[in-house]
């Protein structure tokens, strides 16, 4: 009996824990999110080990930047509805190697070399794939997810 009731002390204190955890944003970040996104609501920082994300709302959006290790903003992106994607963006997809996959989402990406970018997830079985491409409809680059 006194196992059980040490064992249920330590699992109620550890999740206390784990929601009180504190994240140490670095000063970069936290200036730079306040300066470009001022108005921004809802703010939420979490971390891992190779960076720091922010979701918030914005103009009653909810986005999510990211930021590397030591501060640097790396970009931001929030879903938007495949609809709203510009007619030449949407062409290319059809066009793309990836036609014939299904559509799973699609977001807008601003990142720090400037770009501004339509991100589409495209699946095929357990395949899924984040194709990128910039506002006149040309592919910039794809990756692989899970």
């Amino acid at each position: 009996m006194k196992f059980r009731s040490l064992f249920v002390v330590v699992v109620l204190l550890s999740t206390q824990f784990l929601n009180a955890q504190v994240v140490n944003i670095p000063d970069k970040a936290k200036n730079h999110f306040a300066k470009k996104y001022a108005g921004a609501t809802e703010v939420e920082w979490t971390n891992n080990v190779v960076n720091y994300t922010v979701r918030f709302e914005l103009d009653s959006i909810k986005q999510a930047a990211h930021y590397s290790v030591d501060g640097e903003w790396t970009y931001t992106d929030y879903p938007i509805e495949y609809e709203t994607i510009p007619e030449e963006v949407k062409k290319s997809v059809t066009k793309s190697r990836f036609s014939d996959w299904t559509i799973e989402s699609s977001g807008y990406v601003e990142n720090n070399k400037n770009e501004k970018l339509y991100r589409v997830e495209f699946k095929s079985g357990i395949n899924k794939r984040y194709v990128f491409f910039n506002g006149n409809g040309k592919e910039v680059r794809s990756t692989a997810t899970l």
